[in-house]
């Protein structure tokens, strides 16, 4: 199921930015395993997804080993972080986001 939803986003997040980006705006997501950015070439800066939760949303985690489990506030840890990043007016990302059928 993860491998399912982890394709479904990167499939999501790749046309998102590419018609983000045909407006002439900057926009990128972030690769869940790697935390690396998808769409940035030669970039090696690796972006937390829980540490971003974490900051931006006050979400809580727990530490499982080496690994950092993310817990939301309605859903606990049955979640799958994934960021996607614009750098655009709200309203184009508005518009973009409610042509998509299925959100």
């Amino acid at each position: 199921e993860k491998d399912r939803l982890l394709n479904v986003f990167i499939s999501f997040g790749r046309d998102l930015c590419e018609r983000i980006r045909g407006f002439g705006y900057w926009a990128d997501f972030i690769d869940p395993c790697s935390g690396l950015p998808m769409m940035t070439q030669n970039c090696n800066k690796v972006y937390s997804e829980v540490d971003g939760m974490e900051c931006l949303l006050n979400y809580k985690s727990y530490n499982a080993g080496f690994c950092k489990i993310l817990t939301h506030p309605a859903w606990g840890s049955a979640v799958y972080p994934a960021t996607i990043f614009a750098h655009c007016p709200a309203q184009v990302a508005s518009e973009i986001l409610g042509s998509y059928t299925s959100l």
